[in-house]
């Protein structure tokens, strides 16, 4: 071993920094960058960061490039949930040639049910067996549905019409996977006295919850000036607690403009819980054009609203056109009109 007089440093030195410099740019792969991508994004979703941890640490198992890698993380950013999660690993076992009746297991459902245009399918292996027991399509765990009969296939993320629970045989005990509610079965985003273009970015928004695993559904859309009034009078001049400080015609709901949006329980109802995934639903729903409630000084996390190039306090200006020409006059009047 030699030093350098001058310096003192060892001179293999220069080596040893390149080996250290060559590993890390080893690490510091197009997958590995797209891996910290994804988890800033998803940041705000727990339960797909997880399914995320056990992908890559499943992906590990087998030798694959970094391309491969990078569209493995690309399909599971699809639908970040872990029903997509095993979906991933079944398709890359399966193209390896690897156990092929465990590539299968982890690319289908073992169990579950769909409910999907009023009918309930029970899932077998992937199978859809109808009420009679009789196979009538297939589910695989990326949320395609196939019906026999039907050319076109069908997502359940996004039929927001669709409920589905899609469950895994995990260590010899099935554990559900993804387990989604409908999302507006009373059809609130498709009432006319909704504006077309805020329906659409509300339902994105709740197709994105969707393929993320978070179970959302609608609470409340459109309400008329007297609906805004009388509950402006709760807590006032009215029995109860004060649940708005909007008159009508100050909230964008009643110019078919701002919609509450919770989450779903166990059994499909409504729920407002503490702990739900609020901030990454409204990063959502803020992707899709909207404002988010939840970011106001006094927060109103499941409250979405769209008037582009107005502000929040902005609704009570359009009473007198509202009054004159009608929501589709307001809606004129803001750019987002829907008549030819």
């Amino acid at each position: 071993m030699t030093t350098d007089g001058n310096s003192g440093i060892d001179s293999t030195g220069a080596d040893r920094v390149s080996l250290s410099d060559s590993l890390t740019r080893a690490a510091d792969t197009a997958a590995s960058r797209r891996e910290q991508e994804i988890r800033t994004e998803l940041a705000n979703n727990p339960q797909a960061l997880q399914a995320l941890d056990r992908l890559t640490a499943n992906l590990n198992c087998y030798a694959l490039t970094d391309e491969q890698q990078m569209q493995a993380l690309d399909d599971f950013m699809a639908a970040p949930n872990a029903a997509t999660a095993a979906h991933v690993e079944g398709r890359i076992a399966q193209d390896l040639g690897v156990d092929p009746a465990a590539a299968h297991s982890l690319v289908s459902p073992d169990a579950g049910t769909l409910t999907i245009d009023g009918r309930t399918y029970t899932i077998d292996n992937g199978a859809l067996l109808d009420a009679d027991g009789q196979r009538a399509g297939t589910i695989a765990n990326n949320g395609v549905v196939q019906l026999d009969g039907e050319e076109q296939a069908r997502n359940v993320y996004t039929d927001l019409g669709a409920r589905v629970q899609l469950r895994e045989a995990i260590n010899g005990e099935l554990t559900t996977l993804l387990d989604l509610h409908p999302a507006d079965r009373r059809g609130r985003l498709d009432d006319a006295n909704v504006n077309q273009d805020f329906a659409d970015r509300v339902k994105d928004t709740l197709v994105r919850a969707r393929q993320e695993g978070m179970a959302m559904q609608m609470d409340l859309v459109y309400r008329t000036f007297a609906h805004q009034d009388q509950l402006y009078a709760q807590g006032r001049t009215a029995p109860g607690a004060r649940v708005t400080n909007a008159r009508g015609g100050q909230s964008w709901h009643n110019y078919g403009l701002g919609a509450d949006v919770v989450f779903s329980t166990a059994n499909g109802q409504p729920s407002w819980p503490e702990n739900g995934n609020w901030t990454r639903y409204g990063e959502i729903a803020e992707s899709q054009g909207l404002t988010w409630g939840g970011r106001w000084r006094s927060p109103d996390r499941p409250h979405v609203e769209y008037h582009p190039g107005f502000g929040a306090g902005d609704a009570g200006g359009f009473v007198n056109t509202h009054n004159r020409d009608g929501l589709e006059g307001v809606w004129d009047r803001m750019g987002i009109g829907q008549q030819p």
